[in-house]
């Protein structure tokens, strides 16, 4: 009978007792603790089914290697080799294998889309007070400071010099100047002072009353000059630049600045006549200014000063008037001073009648289907009109095709598109009906 392994201890030291060779220890020692032929039904039952699994796995094949080296016992092999046949008997997932992502090939996504990036918008432009110093520059030496010399007669009878002041602009090369006829109405001597300070004897072309513009010439050829163009067409809230003699100040001239502040206004003049069709400025206009250039911020003319409502104040109980200034457009100053050049003096077409607007308050207290025209006051006998049938309480409501909406309206006809000896067709609402009449126009009287 074989000897078995034993331990000898000897103090705190262990000896192995040996009972044969090693080699036939070895022997009995694996002989002993392995069964061999179980081991080998073992090894048989899991090779089978091993083999009756229809999809082998990569644990099943360790799994008969480590048996041996690791030394189990019959308790734990079967454990090693059932865990992974139940997971293999789990049936696949089908989002594993057969259904791709549906972001990955279907919808491609919105920014890989070429698009084309929107244009910044420009930047907006700086806001740029105006150069006023340049433009006065440019200008100045076309201006004139005007005086002229009238005599009068005291209240004793004896005779006097009297001075007025005012401002002209010339407009041409050769010398002629634009001013007010209030200026130098009934003046027997005028003198101009230019912008060097040098000073001529003007001469007067002719003058007219309605439209308050004078002509003058002045002696000499002049590099600067701001011609006259009828196709000025201002806005409302248009920057304009007055220039002018000032109350007669001395040391040149007065510069102020200002905005258009309305268009066709009417006022009356300065012989009680009516102005028609104004240019309305805040630009400030003091006594000596009248006839002087209101220019553009490009150095244009664009009109002619020639009037300021001021007064109120004071304890008056009437409201202080202020910044209301007026210049005659250059419509009329073109027209103007044609004839004036011409002819020494304007010939306005003329009805013989007195005017006054249709308002529709009026129209509406009368009980009358109309809302607008020109009612006739008054008719001159012997006039035109007088001749024509026009009577009083008649209403304008068209001539020559064209509607009558208020004075103006007539007015501008009769300066622009009229003229004396026209025969127009007159369209006239009287007595609940229209009627339509024959007017030839007559030439209007000079005071």
């Amino acid at each position: 009978m074989s000897r078995d392994i034993g331990w000898v201890t000897a103090g705190n030291q262990r000896h192995v007792r040996w009972g044969d060779s090693t080699r036939h220890r070895a022997v009995r020692f694996f002989g002993k603790i392995f069964p061999w032929p179980s081991l080998a039904v073992l090894l048989a039952l899991m090779v089978g089914v091993a083999c009756s699994n229809s999809t082998p796995t990569a644990e099943v094949e360790p799994a008969t290697t480590a048996a041996p080296t690791e030394a189990p016992t019959p308790a734990t092999a079967p454990e090693v080799v059932a865990e992974p046949v139940s997971e293999e008997a789990k049936p696949p997932l089908p989002t594993a294998t057969n259904v791709p992502p549906p972001t990955a090939t279907a919808v491609p996504e919105p920014t890989a889309m070429p698009t084309k990036a929107p244009a910044e918008p420009p930047p907006a432009p700086m806001l740029q007070l105006p150069n006023v110093a340049d433009t006065v520059e440019r200008v100045r030496g076309a201006v004139l400071s005007i005086v002229a010399e009238s005599i009068v007669q005291d209240r004793f009878g004896n005779r006097r010099s009297n001075f007025g002041s005012g401002t002209g602009v010339i407009f041409s090369r050769d010398g002629l100047a634009l001013t007010n006829n209030h200026v130098i109405e009934g003046a027997t001597n005028i003198i101009v002072t230019m912008d060097d300070g040098s000073q001529l004897e003007a001469e007067l072309l002719g003058a007219d009353a309605l439209a308050d513009l004078a002509v003058l010439r002045i002696p000499g050829t002049f590099e600067t000059f701001l011609p006259l163009k009828q196709d000025v067409k201002l806005r409302v809230g248009e920057w304009v630049i007055a220039i002018g003699n000032a109350l007669a100040l001395p040391g040149g001239p007065t510069v102020t600045v200002g905005v258009v502040s309305a268009l066709g206004r009417t006022i009356g003049g300065s012989g009680g006549s009516p102005l028609y069709d104004l240019i309305q400025t805040d630009t400030v206009i003091n006594p000596g200014n009248s006839g002087g250039p209101l220019i553009s911020l490009e150095g244009n003319l664009v009109g002619i000063n020639t009037a300021v409502l001021r007064g109120g104040g004071g304890g008056s109980g009437r409201p202080t008037i202020e910044g209301i200034g007026f210049a005659i457009n250059m419509e009329t100053a073109v027209l103007v001073s044609d004839q004036l050049i011409n002819d020494g003096r304007v010939k306005w077409a003329w009805m013989g009648v007195f005017l006054a607007d249709l308002i529709p308050e009026m129209a509406a207290e009368l009980g009358l289907p109309i809302r607008e025209g020109v009612v006739i006051q008054d008719v001159l006998q012997g006039g035109p009109s007088d001749r024509a049938g026009i009577r009083p309480g008649d209403i304008i409501l068209s001539m020559d095709g064209n509607k009558i909406a208020t004075v103006t309206d007539l007015t501008r006809l009769l300066r622009t598109k009229f003229f004396v000896g026209l025969e127009i067709e007159v369209e006239l609402f009287r007595e609940g009906s229209t009627e339509t009449l024959v007017l030839a126009l007559g030439e209007r009287p000079r005071r």
